[in-house]
């Protein structure tokens, strides 16, 4: 067996682990303000610079932010940057499929719960059908007028309503985190369709199955239209 080298964490590295371990912890939360980076260097017994370089780095991430005369604050998960999502789909083309899964995942159960209310409760998912409409009804316009952005706009706020409609903000903010990504794979889905009023039917089926109570109904046209974004990613990917 070959020697393996384990190499030490920097001190900027460490840093970051401590203050992760801060905010995990729960000592320090959303909006919370941290200790200074004299605070920090006293803490950790290091000097200012490592701290420094460390908050930069979580500033970057979204993580945390510096606000000039005021201090670092710990932010909502809403602020994390897309930076590492977009490396992970440039350096690995299997890791596109994987967050289309993700994606399938999430909307798949928010769907499910939706179907559920409206099954019971008409008036509990009135709102959010109504909005679904909307959506459909921009996207009508767009495909009939060429907007191909406002198309994309559309496609994107239709599932966005879907998944906030579940109530589950988690699911609403990864969806957020993952806005650049869900922008491109889109664009590319559209970029790979003969005819774009296709995408109008297809939308439409969503809000028929959840009005339907039938869940099964819903799962099955939630996969088959994973199953179309897939087929026409794989083609556009591997020309």
């Amino acid at each position: 067996m070959e020697n393996m080298i384990i190499k030490p964490k920097t001190v900027v590295e460490q840093v970051m682990e401590k203050i992760k371990e801060l905010i995990a912890s729960g000592q320090f939360g959303v909006n919370d303000q941290i200790p200074t980076e004299a605070e920090l260097a006293q803490m950790f017994g290091i000097g200012r610079s490592s701290i420094r370089e460390a908050i930069k780095v979580f500033n970057y991430l979204g993580i945390l932010e510096s606000r000039k005369a005021k201090g670092t604050f710990v932010c909502d998960r809403t602020h994390i940057s897309t930076e590492a999502i977009t490396w992970s789909l440039l350096l690995g083309k299997n890791d596109i499929y994987e967050i289309i899964e993700m994606r399938e995942s999430i909307e798949l159960w928010c769907l499910t719960v939706l179907t559920e209310r409206y099954k019971y409760d008409p008036k509990q998912v009135e709102g959010i059908i109504d909005t679904l409409e909307l959506d459909v009804k921009k996207m009508r316009m767009a495909v009939d007028n060429g907007l191909y952005e406002h198309l994309i706009e559309a496609d994107y706020n239709f599932h966005s309503c879907i998944i906030k409609g579940s109530g589950n903000t988690l699911f609403s903010d990864i969806y957020e985190v993952l806005k650049a990504f869900m922008y491109e794979e889109i664009k590319t889905t559209y970029e790979n369709m003969p005819n774009l009023a296709s995408i109008i039917e297809e939308h439409q089926e969503f809000i028929d199955a959840i009005q339907s109570g039938e869940i099964s109904q819903v799962q099955a046209i939630l996969v088959k239209h994973i199953s179309v974004i897939k087929s026409k990613l794989k083609k556009a990917l591997n020309r």
